[in-house]
């Protein structure tokens, strides 16, 4: 499998991995993963009965999570363009009885399938790198949410220790790439992973962005030494 993946094909890699795809995120995540999702949960509108919007929501772990003895939301929707990613979230929401509150649906986050104003909170975890437009999935989140409505993104980042940055350059580099392969058999999936995080415009620049489309109270969480950041903002 070639080396070079694109953005606009992130989503075929993801199918491709799907069946290891939480296991890979356990151990290279250092067991971080569950509290990160936590994370955002802490983050959604304190307000009741609200609808929500998960976008990347891959095998649905966060969706669930969110949900899940949550009884402010009242119903949640989970896109991605990963068929295989969503096989494996609908069986965990069978699983976990949540069927009636969380549906799923393959959907671009570039072209969302919703009305404007549709949702109190719109969340997505690791997969912003991966919208090959940023400025438009930003749009799309902007124009489905209701006015006071909040975002909540969580990506990784650099840590700006650089004893720290140099440690985890060689860990995503590396040390992931191996893990990815000899665990996934996929030669690309976990390089791709490496390139778009040092893409990625994190932390205060992501700031600006979020300001620029239209967001206001933007704040920012670095999580694990910088390693990862939470965002939100509202509308």
């Amino acid at each position: 499998m070639s080396l070079v993946i694109s953005k606009n094909d992130s989503w075929k890699m993801f199918d491709q991995i799907a069946k290891r795809y939480d296991l890979l995120n356990r151990l290279l995540s250092l067991g971080q993963d569950e509290a990160w999702r936590e994370e955002i949960r802490t983050h959604l509108p304190s307000k009741e009965n609200f609808d929500l919007l998960d976008i990347a929501t891959g095998t649905g772990d966060v969706t669930i999570t969110l949900v899940k003895d949550n009884p402010n939301v009242h119903m949640a929707y989970g896109v991605d363009l990963a068929e295989g990613m969503l096989a494996i979230a609908r069986e965990k929401i069978k699983v976990q009885g949540l069927q009636s509150r969380i549906m799923l649906e393959k959907a671009d986050a570039q072209a969302l399938p919703f009305l404007e104003g549709t949702f109190d909170a719109v969340t997505i975890a690791f997969g912003i790198r991966n919208i090959p437009d940023l400025r438009l999935g930003l749009m799309e989140m902007y124009r489905v949410l209701r006015k006071d409505g909040r975002v909540v993104i969580l990506e990784f980042s650099l840590p700006q220790n650089l004893f720290v940055r140099a440690g985890h350059w060689v860990y995503i580099n590396s040390i992931v790439p191996l893990i990815g392969l000899l665990l996934s058999g996929h030669t690309g999936a976990y390089r791709y992973l490496a390139q778009t995080i040092e893409s990625f415009p994190y932390g205060d620049r992501f700031c600006k962005i979020l300001k620029q489309m239209g967001f206001v109270n933007v704040r920012l969480k670095t999580l694990m030494g910088g390693t990862a950041t939470v965002y939100w903002a509202d509308k």
